[in-house]
């Protein structure tokens, strides 16, 4: 993993209170569900949500937000 990488991991758990190591588990296999057990219960319905809904999904990755971290992550 590269080092953009790794910061956005360290970011996001600290954020959603998800240990490191678990967060990168779950990216790997390329499954939330894991992740979702630790997070708040509101948390994790918005964000399964989300996940389930292309256009939130879409609306989501177009976020200026987002767009701000893919370039710092040189994608």
């Amino acid at each position: 993993m590269n080092a953009n990488m790794e910061k956005m991991i360290e970011l996001v758990s600290k954020k959603l209170g998800i240990p490191q190591e678990k967060l990168k588990a779950s990216l790997e296999k390329g499954s939330i569900e894991d992740m979702l057990s630790d997070m708040k219960k509101e948390d994790a319905e918005k964000l399964r949500s989300v996940m389930n809904n292309s256009a939130a999904k879409e609306k989501l990755l177009k976020s200026s937000e987002a767009e701000q971290i893919m370039k710092k992550m040189g994608k």
